[in-house]
């Protein structure tokens, strides 16, 4: 048997000389391309190879290593021209080719012919780009090949580029079910924005490719309008009537979805992932309390993939009581039937076969949920009544098309956000932690999660809240147990002695113009002193009403 040659160490493109090295790095052992090339461009002038300071930019005089994935040594070698075509469009930018000469095409070619026979190479070269997103951008691709037609590269010089980007945003808000205006400086719609950013890429990689276009492409950055920042700002649909939102949870289709959801602000993709398992619990000085896991969500197909939506998302999350309850009841009965579930997803539907959670009954149970949201918070009656809730009226016309946009699955997660700012007594940073949100000024997580008493604490501040659930619930102390003072702020505390019992107490203030009232029965209360609190930052406060969320006076939105 003969050993298969290797792929050369060395080849050139277009001039342009280059260096690979082949290795099966032991992290990638069990995939489909376990083999990687590290590609080094060579500086055309001393033939060492390109450092990361030189190509990029970066503070690091690294080689470049452009890495390529494959089956196999000769697979990464044959993958290879896209990856130095993009390479060498970079030197090009960079100036490192002045003296090399590459090929010259045609400049009186079609440049919707050129952009058609290049479609494929252009996004092998973006190999990160996910399934989802290269489905959006296949689709505006082909519009953006359609308005190349009859436009020459060498034609293609600033003027005609930026009449180009002109033509696009204007056919992409024609054909907008909102913001259908459009005029040079403000932000294009979003469809826009994708083939403007789909032709910079083109161009610049044609250019690399040799082919004569003048033009050195630059990208279209536009603000956004008055009226989009005005509709931005006023008509998100961040506040959903009570009513409204019960009714949702309560719709025999979704209730259970939903009311995750509604309850623990979860993002669609993370609600349809969690897994029977993903329900956590432990005992508290109130009981038992209920903790949701995040560590995972649903991809567009309906898989259940290991990797949320940001390294921030992986984060606990506490759920009311009476929820947590129902979830864990709802998991006794299904394992009664089917034995254990603590690694199949909780979406799953019961069938003559048994429990299924396939990747295609979870995309279709995640479908349905979006689906029915969006049709109960559109209906007349609740569209009307979340519109009534406007601040300001400046185009009723243009607010109700923007609103009835926002109102989607999503909504329920923003409503979340909303009740935590306004109701739940919790910081910045707590609540940043709470959505899974990215915020630079918080410390990195700690790898091994919250611990038992941060998980016990997190759970009361959920507990003396109020929720979609209950009202702020009191915390309840026996006066001689073990618990000395309140674990967590609270608006109201609860305590048993014993007759003929005293106990002193000390109440301090976490909201501004709170009252403090003591009633009981048979009680004898003696004010022993009154400190006066100056100059403190209240960094916590459970007593939001009305009059403190209520907009007491309109200024201008946009200076």
């Amino acid at each position: 048997m003969t050993k298969k040659s290797f792929p050369p160490a060395a080849f050139s493109h277009q001039g342009v000389d280059f260096r690979m090295c082949y290795t099966y790095p032991a992290a990638d052992k069990h995939k489909d391309m376990p083999c990687r090339g590290r590609i080094n461009p060579l500086d055309p002038m001393t033939g060492e190879c390109l450092t990361k300071r030189q190509l990029y930019g970066k503070d690091s005089d690294a080689p470049v290593n452009h890495i390529v994935h494959g089956k196999d040594p000769w697979d990464v070698y044959n993958k290879r021209e896209a990856e130095v075509s993009y390479l060498i469009s970079v030197m090009v930018q960079r100036g490192l080719l002045s003296g090399v000469v590459v090929s010259d095409s045609d400049e009186d070619a079609d440049l919707a012919e050129l952009a058609r026979n290049y479609k494929q190479t252009l996004f092998d070269i973006h190999p990160r780009w996910m399934k989802s997103t290269v489905q959006k951008y296949s689709s505006q691709y082909d519009f953006l090949v359609n308005e190349l037609a009859g436009l020459r590269a060498g034609d293609l010089d600033d003027a005609a580029y930026k009449q180009l980007q002109e033509k696009i945003c204007r056919n992409a808000a024609r054909d907008a079910t909102k913001h259908n205006t459009w005029e040079y400086g403000e932000i294009p719609p979003s469809s826009a924005r994708t083939r403007l950013f789909l032709l910079y890429e083109l161009i610049r990689c044609l250019k690399a490719e040799g082919v004569s276009i003048p033009v050195a492409p630059f990208p279209y950055n536009g603000k956004p309008s008055r009226q989009m920042l005005l509709l931005d700002r006023t008509d998100h649909a961040r506040m959903i009537p009570d009513a409204i939102l019960r009714a949702i949870c309560a719709d025999p289709v979704i209730q259970g979805q939903a009311e995750i959801l509604a309850d623990a602000g979860l993002r669609i993709g993370e609600c349809t992932g969690l897994l029977f398992d993903s329900l956590r619990w432990l005992d508290t000085s109130q009981g038992r309390m209920y903790y949701l896991d995040i560590s995972g969500q649903v991809d567009d197909e309906g898989k259940r993939t290991e990797l949320p939506k940001t390294k921030d998302s992986y984060r606990a999350v506490p759920l009311s009581r009476e929820l947590g309850e129902a979830l864990a009841r709802y998991r006794q009965e299904m394992e009664a039937k089917y034995g254990d579930l603590s690694l199949r997803l909780m979406c799953g539907q019961a069938d003559e076969n048994g429990f299924d959670d396939s990747p295609a009954k979870a995309a279709a149970w995640e479908a349905q949920v979006r689906a029915q949201i969006s049709t109960l918070l559109r209906k007349p009656s609740a569209f009307q009544a979340i519109a009534a809730n406007r601040v300001y009226l400046f185009d009723k016309q243009a607010q109700d098309a923007e609103l009835y946009s926002q109102l989607v699955a999503h909504s329920l997660r923003r409503n979340f956000c909303t009740e935590l700012y306004c109701s739940s007594g919790l910081n910045s940073s707590k609540i940043h932690r709470r959505m899974g949100h990215a915020y630079k000024s918080l410390p990195p997580q700690k790898a091994t999660g919250l611990t038992p008493t941060e998980l016990r604490l997190m759970c009361l501040e959920k507990h003396v809240s109020h929720t979609f659930y209950h009202p702020a619930n009191p915390l309840r102390y026996d006066a001689g147990g073990p618990i000395r003072g309140t674990e967590v702020p609270a608006c109201c505390i609860e305590l048993t002695l014993m007759p003929g019992e005293s106990i002193e107490l000390t109440v301090e203030d976490t909201e501004p113009g709170t009252v403090t009232r003591i009633s009981g029965e048979e009680l004898i209360i003696q004010q022993l002193r009154r400190d006066e609190r100056r100059n403190v930052t209240y960094d916590y406060g459970l007593l939001s009403s009305e009059e403190t969320t209520a907009v007491v006076k309109k200024r201008k939105l946009l200076g």
